[in-house]
């Protein structure tokens, strides 16, 4: 037999056995009942990677409310501002129902201190003085914002204030707050460490003044991190996330009608994911898959493995966990560090994670290759 036909059949054993190990289910019909939902008129709950493990009008274009302020901060974050300059506070004018900390004419506040005040307590003077502090003004600070939305691929969000108030243009989706929510607290220190307060104290027109955070969450559900509230006359939302027992999930609900009702739907979101999810191995970074030869010197030779250590996260009754790899085709040199591949795995038609491949040039010795940690279908250009 020749050494073409020994590994194409020793693949095939694989992915026969990879399979097998994973829990699975004949009947896709066993798979868990959606969560309990009360109020809420779009929601989503994803885990850490974007997979989306329950959606309901997920594109669904709703007001944001205060949830806006999660992009405030990422722009005022990003503009590199000292956080610990002191900022000039403007005249506000944001209706008599608007929730304000206060702030005066002749205070100055750093910038830490205002977006403190808006994560925590939502405050919408603190909101509008960021944009302005930052800026310019709101309309220039506004443009800001859109055009991260833009980069992040938020398609279907519009944003016509910094702090959120109901405006004509104003608008997001579950789907596209939750991929902002994930990228605030994975690449935004501040972000993740402020939301996650139960109260943060300032000075306000010469007084010290403790502000309370307006999520009922935080320390009531065991794991939760925040990480925004928001509510505009008959639309309540929250933008959530929890990690507990290494899994970290993303929720966000629009359109509740009651503040309590948006923080019942959250938790019911969660409670049902961690009750029915759970994360199985697939690729370990430490598996050489392959060995391929090294583009600028042909005496060398780079092994191939996955980037990292990958789960998928799957319904323990949710169907056949399956995957589809592709890599470049063998004859093709490789530099160490190139992308060679990646695997997709999904279950019932949902992406339950993905791995990716990449080659790493090795100095003296060459590890054995085991074919057994590659599930591989075949190769493409």
């Amino acid at each position: 037999m020749s050494a073409a036909r020994r590994r194409a059949l020793a693949i095939a054993l694989f992915a026969f056995v990879l399979l097998a190990l994973i829990p699975q289910a004949s009947l896709a019909d066993d798979a868990p009942k959606g969560p309990k939902l009360g109020e809420a008129q779009c929601a989503i709950v994803e885990d850490s990677s974007g997979n989306v493990l329950y959606e309901k009008n997920a594109d669904t274009r709703m007001p944001m409310a205060s949830i806006t302020k999660v992009m405030t901060a990422m722009v005022a974050l990003d503009s590199g501002v000292d956080l610990d300059a002191p900022c000039r506070i403007h005249a506000t004018n944001l209706g008599a129902d608007s929730q304000t900390a206060g702030f005066a004419e002749g205070d100055t506040p750093t910038l830490r201190e205002l977006l403190r005040v808006m994560l925590v307590y939502s405050g919408n003077d603190a909101a509008e003085n960021v944009a302005i502090n930052v800026a310019g003004s709101e309309g220039a600070f506004v443009g800001l914002m859109n055009e991260k939305a833009q980069e992040l691929g938020m398609e279907n969000t519009h944003f016509a204030n910094p702090h959120g108030l109901d405006e004509d243009g104003h608008y997001s989706t579950v789907a596209d707050l939750a991929l902002m929510g994930r990228v605030a607290l994975s690449r935004y220190p501040f972000i993740a460490g402020t939301v996650h307060a139960r109260s943060v104290t300032v000075g306000v027109a010469g007084t010290q003044r403790t502000f309370h955070s307006t999520d009922a969450l935080l320390g009531a559900y065991r794991g939760i991190r925040g990480i925004k509230t928001g509510y505009v006359e008959g639309g309540a939302a929250f933008l959530g996330a929890c990690q507990r027992d290494g899994v970290e999930l993303f929720t966000c609900v629009l359109g509740a009608q009651t503040s309590s009702g948006r923080f019942t739907d959250t938790v019911a979101l969660l409670d049902w994911a961690y009750a029915n999810f759970e994360r199985v191995p697939v690729a370990r970074s430490s598996w050489v898959t392959d060995l391929r030869p090294y583009a600028y010197n042909f005496a060398m030779t780079c092994v191939v493995a996955p980037t990292d250590d990958e789960r998928a996260v799957m319904w323990p009754k949710g169907g056949n966990l399956s995957f589809s790899t592709t890599l470049l085709q063998r004859h093709l040199l490789v530099d160490n560090g190139q992308l060679v591949g990646s695997t997709t795995w999904t279950q019932d038609g949902r992406q339950a994670g993905s791995v990716r491949y990449v080659a790493r040039l090795t100095p003296d010795s060459i590890p054995r290759v085991n074919v057994f940690t590659l599930p591989l279908y075949g190769y493409a250009a």
